[in-house]
């Protein structure tokens, strides 16, 4: 055969072969192409999903931590001014207070206290505590974590307990590029570390490269599952917290109506005498009752939902369960 054709036969050949390969390569590109596209759907509405369920929460304990606020500023504070006017008071006495349990002088000491410390934190308003310190004291209970709180006061900069919550640290904190923890801290936080897998194809338009891009695409799918599952299971948890915070709210509510409207009796009590002695049996149960109910609510307002784990705490459930009982004999009564 003449050396010409069989030159321009192998020619043919190597074009074909290239050819191929070209085709495979774009085969293999447009493979990687929408297995990168799933993974980055999977990824992004996971990321969505928990970004949502992260300022529903925040804002429930936000909610949460107005309620508390509100019952110290007026419910409470009205029944230690109130209380302190009576004089000769016999914790001793052998009263019967029903559904109610017993109380001494402590707890109506503790509940004085702890008004007294919130007016020191809400000097400047509900406003000045900022929204991280609503809802680190929603989350957490107690007036002392409020105490270093200041206008736009993030939960991570909080004292104390607050301080070391990194759950709250997260929900409160914001984004990285604010200074908080960020997608990558809540993760941390709430039961496993996700790095956003590298979704992107990129390379040149090579065979070699192409397989490759390929190969990357289905461990990028791979790693966006794995990440939405985590964030999925930080959604349950986050679900949680909330449901707790809305028990509290669902039960503080109704027991402070019913602490407004013993408080007005009490007020009519003390506006006649200010001497125990002077009272009537009916009388100092109606005060001591009162006193029982202003304890309770206290208690629950003190009661954290999480702990340092940022886990709901048992105590938490315990105390709703108690506080429901009590609520349902006080209306049957």
């Amino acid at each position: 055969m003449p050396l010409p054709f069989i030159l321009g036969g192998a020619a043919l050949l190597a074009a074909g072969y290239g050819a191929k390969k070209g085709l495979d390569a774009k085969d293999d590109f447009d493979t990687a192409e929408r297995w990168n596209n799933k993974a980055q759907n999977i990824y992004d509405e996971a990321q969505s999903k928990l970004e949502i369920s992260k300022e529903t929460t925040d804002s429930k304990l936000q909610d949460l931590g107005e309620l508390k606020v509100d019952i110290y500023e007026n419910s409470l504070k009205d029944f230690s001014v109130t209380f302190a006017k009576i004089q000769n008071v016999d914790f001793q006495d052998n009263l019967a207070l029903g559904t109610l349990s017993s109380v001494d002088e402590q707890d109506v000491l503790d509940i004085q206290n702890t008004v007294l410390k919130m007016e020191e934190v809400l000097g400047g308003g509900v406003a000045a505590l900022g929204s991280g310190a609503l809802a680190g004291f929603g989350a957490l209970g107690g007036v002392g974590m409020l105490a270093s709180a200041s206008t736009g006061t993030a939960i991570a900069s909080l004292s104390g307990a607050a301080a070391t919550n990194a759950t709250l640290a997260w929900l409160g904190g914001g984004a990285l590029s604010a200074g908080g923890f960020g997608m990558a801290g809540g993760m941390a936080v709430l039961g496993g570390i996700v790095a956003g897998p590298v979704l992107a194809v990129g390379g040149a338009m090579m065979a070699s490269k192409a397989e490759e891009a390929k190969h990357t695409a289905y461990s990028n799918y791979d790693k966006s599952e794995a990440a939405a599952e985590q964030m999925d299971s930080a959604c349950i948890v986050l679900d949680g917290i909330y449901q707790r915070a809305e028990e509290f709210t669902e039960t503080l509510e109704p027991l402070n109506e019913i602490l407004e409207d013993k408080i007005d009796e009490l007020e009519e009590i003390v506006n006649r005498s200010f001497d125990w002695r002077t009272y009537t049996q009916e009388e100092k149960e109606s005060v001591m009752a009162t006193a029982s109910l202003a304890t309770t609510v206290k208690n629950i307002c003190d009661a954290p939902i999480i702990d340092e784990d940022g886990k709901v705490t048992r105590k938490s459930k315990r105390i709703i369960k108690k506080a429901k009982e009590l609520i349902q004999k006080l209306n049957e009564v």
